[in-house]
């Protein structure tokens, strides 16, 4: 099928007097149609398949390893919930692995974990498809009152992703208490978090990361290669992922 439209060309001509810098204008103005012919073609349209199919086999051999296997399907939700918490969980024992210096939190958003770990058998794709992001490691330091002020972002947010640290809230969103290892947050301490380099920004209503010290990005390191690395290790050692609801964000009625 061809189907013709008629665009309308309009040309302008200058002719200047003299190029002696006398004024410059416009003396007439020619206009003619051209046609615009498009035709579907349906040869092109298969060497585009062609091209597609020829890469998505390509992207789906590397989606397909298997890495390990997940006792339950795993969601985020909050407060809290079983993926957001192996989330955290998992960032914080590989991150401790890439600092020097003791790490007491991590927090990783919500927002980040774009679809489920499924039951069963988990492969480099569903893994990819939690944390499509190129997001990397980061580390910063708060103190006491800061991380206070970071909690309380946290609770206005209605949870996220959390480890190290046990945190209260009203249902209106307002912090009620938190505790990290088990103690009252400290206003003189400092203490250390992993997070991704986009929330160390203070992105996501999570301001307070931004203001951190002693900064450390490991551009290297990407959060969903920790992931795929922790998932591994576990079924190396014949266990598999799961998500444990343990109430470290909890919500109480005022």
């Amino acid at each position: 099928m061809r189907r013709t439209t008629l665009l309308f060309y309009i040309t302008a001509v200058a002719v200047f007097a003299s190029c002696n810098g006398s004024e410059k204008r416009l003396t007439g103005i020619e206009a003619t149609n051209i046609k615009v012919v498009r035709q579907n073609n349906e040869d092109g349209a298969q060497a585009v398949r062609a091209i597609v199919e020829k890469y998505r086999a390509k992207t789906d051999s590397i989606k397909a390893p298997v890495i390990g296997t997940s006792a339950m399907e795993m969601s985020a939700y909050p407060p809290e919930s079983p993926l957001m918490n192996f989330a955290a969980d998992a960032l914080l024992e590989m991150a401790q692995r890439h600092s020097n210096k003791r790490v007491d939190i991590a927090i990783t958003n919500k927002g980040g974990l774009r679809n489920i770990i499924p039951q069963g058998i988990v492969t480099y794709g569903d893994v990819y498809n939690v944390f499509p992001f190129d997001n990397t490691l980061a580390f910063l330091t708060l103190d006491g009152t800061q991380l206070m002020q970071l909690f309380g972002e946290i609770a206005a947010v209605g949870g996220e992703a959390i480890s190290g640290a046990r945190l209260t809230i009203t249902a209106d969103r307002q912090l009620a208490s938190a505790t990290v290892g088990g103690k009252p947050v400290s206003p003189e301490r400092k203490y250390r978090i992993a997070t991704s380099d986009f929330l160390s920004q203070g992105n996501d209503k999570l301001y307070t990361l931004g203001k951190g010290s002693d900064m450390e990005i490991k551009s290297n390191v990407t959060i969903r290669d920790l992931m795929v690395e922790y998932i591994a290790e576990l079924h190396s050692a014949g266990k598999a992922v799961s998500g444990t609801m343990d109430g470290r964000i909890t919500i109480v009625k005022q």
